[in-house]
């Protein structure tokens, strides 16, 4: 039953986006390249070369800090920015809560697409791929749909399913030592191993009856996700 629950909330990211106006032109696109410690901006004007490049630390307090800088250099204000970035999963999240708290358009678009869009592209790093990012962003913002972050509860339950899909990954790779490894090694070897094998994944066993029980609780506590769990 819990299985068959959890697959109603395995939605991919674009379930949290929200339309953007049918057509609009910004003065300015923000391309961004997002990995694990920074983003790389790529500021660029609508018809003109690139305004400007800078590196920031991926951290919220950093990138609000840069887009103000940025935004009092050029002189622009909220409507006439739009951010544009691959969705690289949990390492977007500061720059979702930076957007979010300064109230500027962000566009969280799938790789695939802005590469498929892009064409052949020579050489790689991360400020290609912002520029990339922004020219992309210039060419389709018309069709851009801007990324809203989703409630807490959703966002926890989505975290928690993640936690709960790991365990279980591992939980099974263990397992399948436990058989395949069998008639390979001696019979005392094995039983070392099984014995360490078996600790590993009650381990696992338990932190996943843990994790489901916490997804339970916060279904039960949100009367939204409780209707659609009903």
């Amino acid at each position: 039953m819990l299985l068959r629950l959890l697959g109603l909330f395995q939605v991919p990211f674009f379930s949290f986006w929200i339309s953007s106006k049918d057509k609009f032109m910004k003065k300015v696109v923000i391309g961004i390249d997002v990995s694990k410690e920074k983003l790389d901006f790529c500021y660029q004007r609508t018809g003109e070369k690139i305004l400007k490049e800078c590196m920031v630390e991926n951290t919220t307090c950093a990138i609000k800090s840069s887009l103000k800088n940025g935004f009092k250099e050029f002189c622009l204000t909220k409507p006439d920015v739009l951010l544009c970035a691959e969705y690289t999963g949990s390492y977007t999240y500061p720059l979702s809560c930076a957007c979010e708290e300064l109230g500027i358009d962000l566009w969280l678009e799938n790789p695939a697409e802005i590469k498929h869009r892009s064409g052949v592209q020579r050489g790689k790093n991360d400020r290609l791929d912002a520029r990339k990012t922004a020219a992309y962003a210039l060419r389709f913002q018309d069709k851009a749909r801007l990324f809203k972050l989703p409630e807490q509860n959703m966002a926890s339950l989505k975290q928690l399913l993640g936690e709960r899909d790991m365990h279980v990954s591992d939980k099974c790779k263990y397992q399948g030592q436990l058989t395949d490894q069998q008639r390979f090694m001696s019979r005392e070897n094995y039983a070392c191993k099984s014995k360490r094998l078996k600790r590993q994944i009650k381990e696992l066993e338990l932190s996943i009856s843990e994790i489901e029980q916490e997804i339970e609780g916060l279904i039960q506590r949100d009367a939204t996700l409780a209707h659609r769990h009903e």
